[in-house]
């Protein structure tokens, strides 16, 4: 159908900036719904008019003719408006990829929060490590996570004072440790570097003896630990027994590695106790050179 012919009538009561292409779709558009009204009522009425039909198989008929014209509105709209809607298509992907190029960082960061949740990775009150970056979880909002931070110095483990404020989006690249995931305690390394000629079976008896005296004062507590990480996670918890590893990596030097349990918040006081203790035994016996 040709709709050139009503476009001159309905322009004069368009605004200017409606262009011809869409003023033929208004038309035809307007036509078509005209029509489809027409018919569908037409349709209707011949079917109420039908004596031969029941009650129930009338109500079945409208209720068919009523979704078939709907259907065929559908159709027909998207038909007509096919080239606008294609347009408008390219328009949001344009602007959807825009917004997600200049808001990337944003939606990742939110991604994140998303990733965090759904797998528990921590929550508040957890000590976790990320990306070098250790600390007790403070807080935990929809772009960020606040941590305590831990020293770094040396093998210190204590907390400095000062937050550390790290964006979710770090959580989909980076490999999160949590080290409260299995209860309040943690295996504490401490490392002992001797010369090739030194004593270190006299060396090794004085950290375990260290040891041993740190261990024994949580000993019932950390034997319910045991208990609990076997129990609740079907795990078979780690020794508990503090140990000692041997390790001749440099040709002039051995080195001893303390293995022990540590209550959480307290790895930097236990490790400086156990560093006093070696020395003023080492020194005062003068076993190890």
């Amino acid at each position: 159908m040709d709709f050139n012919f009503f476009t001159p009538m309905l322009s004069k009561f368009l605004p200017a900036f409606i262009d011809k292409a869409l003023l033929q779709d208004l038309v035809a558009t307007l036509i078509f719904i005209v029509l489809l009204l027409i018919l569908r009522s037409s349709v209707r009425h011949a079917i109420l008019r039908r004596d031969d039909l029941s009650p129930d198989t009338k109500r079945r008929w409208l209720i068919t003719v009523r979704n078939s014209a709907l259907l065929v509105f559908l159709l027909g709209i998207a038909l007509i408006w096919a080239q606008q809607i294609e347009t408008l298509a390219v328009s949001m992907v344009a602007i959807a990829a825009a917004f997600v190029i200049a808001h990337k960082e944003l939606i990742l960061c939110m991604l994140g929060s998303i990733y965090r949740t759904s797998t528990h990775a921590f929550q508040v009150g957890d000590r976790i490590e990320i990306k070098g970056m250790k600390g007790l979880v403070l807080d935990t909002r929809l772009l960020a996570t606040t941590l305590l931070e831990s020293s770094h110095a040396g093998q210190g483990k204590g907390t400095v004072g000062r937050t550390l404020t790290i964006p979710n989006s770090l959580l989909l690249s980076e490999p999160v440790f949590n080290e409260t995931r299995l209860g309040s305690y943690v295996i504490q390394t401490i490392h002992i570097e001797l010369p090739r000629a030194a004593d270190w079976e006299a060396a090794e008896s004085v950290l375990l003896a260290a040891a041993g005296d740190i261990v024994a004062a949580y000993a019932e507590d950390l034997e319910r630990h045991r208990r609990d990480i076997e129990q609740g996670f079907a795990l078979e918890s780690p020794s508990l027994t503090p140990r000692v590893r041997l390790s001749l990596d440099e040709h002039e030097t051995i080195t001893l590695h303390l293995q022990l349990p540590v209550p959480l918040g307290q790895r930097a006081r236990v490790e400086q106790d156990i560093l006093r203790h070696y020395l003023r035994a080492t020194t005062t016996a003068g076993k190890v050179q």
